[in-house]
């Protein structure tokens, strides 16, 4: 496992992972620009608020694309069971 340096909400922090460099400091770029931009709509200077606001916000985006991916695999499941018995006609 790398460790990697990073930069969010100003803090310089150290991360390991084996995902690579360029992985890491794409996933801090990603939560640095959402704090930012609750910053920017909220009245909240608060980090430790603004961290658990951009974490929920994460998370919350986290879970529609979960119940969307679960969706599409239902569907792909419906669709060739069709198909299978389309074909066995």
């Amino acid at each position: 496992m790398k460790a990697v340096n990073v930069e969010i909400m100003g803090l310089n922090l150290t991360v390991a992972s084996e995902d690579g460099d360029e992985w890491v400091k794409s996933l801090a770029h990603t939560v640095d620009k959402r704090i930012r931009e609750i910053q920017a709509n909220s009245r909240s200077v608060n980090s430790i608020n603004l961290a658990i606001l951009a974490a929920l916000n994460l998370a919350d985006e986290l879970e529609h694309l979960r119940k969307d991916h679960q969706k599409l695999l239902d569907d792909i499941e419906e669709l060739n069971g069709r198909l299978s018995a389309a074909i066995d006609e």
